[in-house]
């Protein structure tokens, strides 16, 4: 399931990294790998304030569906 359609405040385990090349290099750069554990903490206006590796992290919608848990 996409990371964009779970609950928040709950660890998920990343499955898959999804998108263009570029974006799923982007996304490893910035923590988002398969086997990590990931967290929606809250949305504002579109962006998700996601926990990852211990550090938080905006992303918008688009690229919360390229990760997949």
């Amino acid at each position: 399931m996409p990371l964009s359609l779970t609950e928040f405040n709950h660890f998920y385990i990343i499955n898959k990294v999804c998108g263009l090349e570029k974006q799923r290099h982007y996304l490893e750069s910035i923590g988002f790998v398969t086997g990590k554990q990931v967290t929606i903490l809250t949305e504002l206006n579109g962006y998700y304030v996601v926990m990852v590796k211990g550090s938080k992290i905006g992303l918008d919608k688009a690229l919360a569906k390229k990760i997949i848990v």
